[in-house]
């Protein structure tokens, strides 16, 4: 929705939120206060997709603050001085039992002290409570760890095969567990890993593979990325299927689940362009197979337009487009040059370390970058496909289903209430 450059879509949320925030805080200053933070999040990457810091500290930070005062609520300092957190969930696992130092929780609550650190260096006025914010964090007890990775709390491995991955938010969507750090990416690799293989996956459902082809994307292993999506295009996806028309249910047809072939376009285009830790990441998740690729006018955080080309595993050329005049980094895998093409104004560009780039992009400004001067066709075109491929959903000629895959409506919805 966001990356696609559809933010009309998200408003709903921001609306219901800014109308009925009073009474979410109420309903959540639970051992659920984690799902209302995850809300925010999505919250926070609308305003941030759009460039909007003023939103941000004016309507975001505020209703942050205040699920920040009821995390604290449940902060105990233990004997080594650690703050650690009080029995909260994480969602589902074992029926919504409640774990001490919940890994989803305390990744979420990171999340937000570090985003609401952000919005103070975007403004001046808010600096009060910065302090106290970095000092929670520096004494925040670590994620609970074994030798498979990320355990659900402190007191409770990740031990059964399990369709969710709450343990996982600190890698995807959150980063806050960055795999760019090299002990970050030992602990996230082995921990999404070791979720997918347990128990062989036997309680695995549709939304876990779409989930962790996201989480490979945020990894950079493309080809794991691909290969699982394949898995939920084709494979045995637990009490799940995915129908022709491109629907997905669970339970033999009596839940509808939207949100699972959402989340599989979202993983393609994470594949093809993401935008956290300060970067826009051309194609950072590109499978071997995916030689050629583009995109055009796709969205990031920051409010970026990306546009890009690849052909024969190399990216040709790039155009971004600042609606914001936010600072722009750029990561594009393979070059160790650049330079712009064009007659607009030259912009300056820093080169930086692991193929990363500064540009000096003012708002309303593009550029198009190449490595090599002599690239010079800038044209986006589809990528050929046989005529096979071209028809993923929906029945082929000579092709059945094996089975019925209506949805049978369970007689409860007609029962008289």
């Amino acid at each position: 929705m966001l990356q696609s450059n559809h933010l009309e879509l998200g408003e709903n949320l921001i609306t219901l939120i800014d109308n009925q925030f009073d009474a979410l805080l109420r309903s959540f200053d639970s051992q659920k206060l984690g799902d209302l933070t995850w809300t925010m999040h999505n919250y926070w990457l609308q305003l941030r997709y759009n460039g909007d810091w003023k939103a941000v500290n004016v309507k975001w930070l505020p209703k942050a603050e205040q699920i920040a005062k009821l995390y604290q609520k449940r902060l105990i300092r233990n004997v080594a001085g650690q703050l650690e957190m009080q029995a909260m969930e994480s969602p589902e696992y074992e029926g919504f039992k409640t774990y001490k130092n919940s890994t989803y929780n305390l990744a979420l609550y990171r999340w937000l002290l570090g985003a609401m650190i952000e919005c103070a260096k975007n403004n001046s006025a808010n600096q009060s409570g910065v302090a106290e914010w970095k000092q929670t964090l520096k004494d925040l007890v670590p994620f609970a760890t074994n030798e498979n990775g990320l355990m659900i709390g402190s007191e409770k491995a990740f031990d059964k095969s399990h369709r969710h991955y709450s343990h996982l938010l600190g890698l995807y969507p959150l980063f806050v567990l960055n795999p760019d750090n090299q002990s970050d990416r030992e602990l996230v690799e082995k921990s999404v890993v070791h979720w997918h293989q347990i128990g062989g996956g036997k309680q695995l459902a549709g939304y876990s593979y779409t989930g962790a082809a996201s989480l490979y994307a945020a990894l950079g292993r493309g080809n794991d990325s691909e290969a699982i999506l394949h898995h939920f295009l084709n494979g045995n996806i637990g009490i799940s299927q995915l129908l022709s028309n491109t629907f997905y249910v669970e339970s033999n047809g009596l839940n509808p689940v939207i949100e699972t072939p959402l989340s599989a376009a979202n993983a393609i285009s994470e594949m093809l362009l993401q935008s956290w830790g300060g970067k826009i990441r051309i194609f950072p998740a590109m499978p071997d197979k995916w030689a050629d690729a583009s995109f055009d006018k796709l969205r990031t955080q920051g409010a970026f337009l990306v546009s890009a080309v690849r052909k024969n595993g190399q990216t040709q050329w790039v155009k971004i487009k600042s609606l914001a005049g936010e600072p722009c980094v750029v990561k594009i895998p393979g070059w160790t040059q650049v330079m712009q093409v064009g007659k607009d104004r030259k912009v300056c560009i820093k080169v930086l370390q692991n193929n990363e780039f500064a540009l000096d992009l003012k708002a309303n400004e593009e550029v198009v970058l190449v490595s090599d001067k002599y690239i010079n066709s800038f044209l986006i075109k589809p990528i050929p496909h046989s005529a096979y491929a071209q028809n993923q959903y929906g029945l082929r000629k000579n092709k059945h289903l094996g089975s019925d895959q209506s949805w049978q409506v369970p007689e409860y919805f007609f029962e008289k209430k």
